[in-house]
């Protein structure tokens, strides 16, 4: 008999490349992989892993063996499914990642909300986002993944995985408070020093899309990760700053009254294919668009 445990391991061999990889994946150790890899062997009597080079590759009895380790996860996920819908309740843990701004306006009525009508379901919060947390939804590690993206682009696209839309968060530009200066338009801040997001943020593109719009160069400047730091700085007159709207708070800078400048959308990754999205993981989705809706930020088309 095959354990299915054993499978998950494969699997995440597999989608990593690499025992390592797929041992800090699960939070196991590397020779705990292994031994789970030889015990697979022996269990099925054949070899699927090719230790012969220097990265570990499946055989072709391994890429057989994952591919059924995928189907009996999608099974599962759609028995969980069957018994919610005959049980009228779903449960269990669901892993999400998120970021600092929508921690308040979303993440916290979204788990108040769950918390009263499905008790059942355990949401496990990490503050994160970004590629390494996507390839981890990809791998089963997680369940939703909040991320965001610069409205005037197209909606990103991952393999495996499906994006619901879940808000519109419209840009600000903000200016050090003792700045003596009108602004009418973004040009009118040329010359001027800016506090940037890292690079292939949202805010970093719209920096750069309003930058180009208005033929001016951005200074080299600070560059925060995190949208307080950003308001701090711009607050000490470090420079000027375009910001989500979710992210301004009680911040002490001069918001430019100007035309619409677009926004960032705000999205949650989660697994697509058969019996996706679970239901604990389909209720959190509801539970956040709930949340967007009751806040006024949730639109669509907006950008």
């Amino acid at each position: 008999m095959i354990d299915p445990r054993r499978l998950r391991v494969l699997q995440a061999v597999a989608g990593h490349g690499s025992v390592a990889a797929a041992a800090g994946a699960l939070h196991l150790s590397p020779p705990a992989v292994s031994q789970q890899l030889l015990a697979l062997e022996r269990e099925t009597g054949a070899s699927l892993i090719d230790r012969s080079g220097r990265q570990v590759t499946l055989t072709a009895a391994g890429r057989l063996l994952a591919a059924h380790g995928e189907r009996i996860a999608a099974q599962l996920r759609q028995a969980e499914r069957d018994l919610a819908e005959l049980t009228g309740q779903a449960a269990g843990p669901v892993r999400i990642t998120a970021f600092q701004t929508v921690m308040g306006p979303l993440i916290a009525p979204a788990l108040r909300a769950l918390a009263a009508v499905c008790p059942a379901i355990q949401p496990i919060i990490t503050e994160r986002y970004g590629p390494a947390a996507v390839a981890e939804l990809r791998l089963g590690d997680l369940d939703i993944v909040l991320a965001e993206y610069d409205a005037a682009n197209p909606p990103p696209a991952e393999p495996g995985l499906a994006l619901r839309h879940l808000a519109f968060d419209p840009y600000l530009l903000v200016i050090p408070p003792d700045w003596q200066v009108v602004v009418r338009s973004v040009q009118d801040l040329a010359g001027q020093p800016w506090v940037a997001g890292p690079p292939g943020t949202a805010c970093d593109h719209a920096l750069r899309r309003l930058a180009a719009e208005a033929d001016i160069a951005i200074a080299a400047g600070d560059v925060c990760v995190e949208f307080p730091s950003v308001l701090a700085l711009v607050a000490a007159g470090r420079g000027a700053a375009i910001i989500p709207q979710l992210a301004l708070g009680q911040a002490h800078v001069t918001v430019c009254a100007l035309p619409p400048l677009g926004g960032r959308h705000i999205a949650a990754w989660h697994r697509a294919g058969q019996a996706q999205p679970a239901p604990p993981t389909a209720a959190v989705l509801d539970a956040l668009a709930d949340a967007a809706r009751a806040a006024s930020i949730l639109t669509s088309g907006r950008g």
